[in-house]
C-alpha cells in the first residue's frame, strides 16, 4: 500500500476521532448546564473533565492534519528526494535545502511532541478522576462505618435490655440514657 494512503487514513482517522471526542464533550458540558441538582464537587470535576478532553480532542484533530498535510503538500516527497544519494561530485545542498531539512525535522517534533501531550492529557485526566473516585469512596465508606456504628449501638442496647428484662434499660430507641 502506498505510503499516501496509510498517512491519509491514519491522519484522517485520527481527525474524526478527535471530532468525534470534542463532540462527545461539547455534549457533556451542554448537559452539565441543564441539570440543576448537582452537588458542587461533581459539577466542578465534571467541568474540568470535559475541559481537559475538548483539548486533548483540540490537540488530536491538530496532530491528525499535520500528518495528513506534510503528505498532501509533498514536503514528504521534498524530503525523500533530499534523502536519495547524490552524485559524485554533485555540490552539496543548498542554504534552501537545509532551511528545508530543519523546517521538516521541527515539524515532526512538533508531531511528536503533540504525542507526548496526548499522554501527559490522558495521565492528568486519569490522575484526577481517581482523586475524585477516592474521595467519592472515603465519603461512602465513612457513611458506612457511621451506620454500622449505629447499628451495633441499637444491637447491643437490644441485647442488653432483653439479657436484664423487660423495662429495666428503658425504650431501645433512647441511647442517651
Amino acid at each position: 500500500m502506498p505510503p499516501l494512503l496509510i498517512a491519509l487514513a491514519l491522519g484522517l482517522g485520527i481527525v474524526a476521532l478527535g471530532l468525534a471526542t470534542g463532540a462527545a464533550q461539547l455534549r457533556g458540558l451542554r448537559r452539565l448546564r441543564q441539570r440543576t441538582h448537582v452537588p458542587s464537587d461533581e459539577a466542578r470535576y465534571l467541568r474540568n473533565r470535559h475541559g481537559r478532553r475538548l483539548v486533548t480532542a483540540a490537540v488530536l484533530v491538530t496532530m491528525g492534519g499535520m500528518i495528513v498535510g506534510a503528505y498532501v503538500s509533498g514536503m514528504v516527497e521534498a524530503a525523500d528526494k533530499l534523502g536519495q544519494p547524490r552524485e559524485p561530485g554533485a555540490p552539496p545542498m543548498t542554504d534552501g535545502e537545509r532551511n528545508f531539512v530543519l523546517g521538516f525535522i521541527v515539524y515532526w517534533v512538533a508531531v511528536v511532541g503533540m504525542v507526548f501531550v496526548l499522554v501527559v492529557l490522558g495521565f492528568f485526566d486519569a490522575v484526577a478522576t481517581r482523586l475524585y473516585w477516592l474521595g467519592i469512596y472515603r465519603e461512602l465508606r465513612d457513611d458506612h462505618k457511621a451506620k454500622l456504628s449505629r447499628d451495633l449501638a441499637v444491637h447491643r442496647r437490644h441485647r442488653d435490655q432483653n439479657r436484664a428484662g423487660p423495662g429495666k434499660l428503658g425504650p431501645i430507641g433512647d441511647l442517651d440514657s
